[in-house]
Parts: structure tokens; sequence; C-alpha cells
């Protein structure tokens, strides 16, 4: 079992390798299809934009809360630093 396991293992390791091996393929676009791509990715990019403005505005206030949460107790433990070192008159 153990052999069998090891075996494909190895495999899927050398198929992997094999097919990850990439020849210097010189790919040449037209200027239609340069022009393609742009407009399908400003296309995306504008619906992306959108949904991503949306969630920031929703989680806006909850950000700065926990911003605002830990800068507090970053000082209170330095505060709290500080003041072990002060010497307690007897």
């Amino acid at each position: 079992m153990m052999r069998r396991l090891a075996f494909f293992a190895v495999l899927i390791a050398l198929l992997g390798t094999a097919a990850c091996q990439q020849d210097d393929v010189q790919l040449r676009l037209t200027s239609f299809e340069r022009n393609r791509i742009d407009t399908l990715y400003a296309g995306q990019a504008a619906a992306l934009r959108a949904q991503t403005d949306s969630l920031c505005q929703r989680r806006y206030a909850e950000w700065v809360q926990q911003a605002v949460d830990s800068i507090v107790q970053e000082r209170l433990a330095e505060e709290e630093q500080l003041r072990s070192r002060i010497p307690i008159p007897r």
C-alpha cells in the first residue's frame, strides 16, 4: 500500500514538473487583440471596483473602531509598563 502511494506521489511530482516547463514562447498580439483585452479588463475592473467600494463603505466604521481599539490597547500596555518602573514609597 505504501509503495503504491509513494509511486503515485513520485509520478504526480514528475508529471507536475513536466507540465510546468515552459518554452520561450513569443506571443505577439495584434492591435485589435490588445484593444479587446484592454476593453475587457476595463469592464471587469469597473465591476470589481464598484463591489470593493461598497464593501469598504460598509466596513469602514468597523475598521476604524478596530484600529482605535488596537492603538488604545498598545498605549495602555505602554502606560502599565512605564508605571511599573516607578518606585512606590513605603
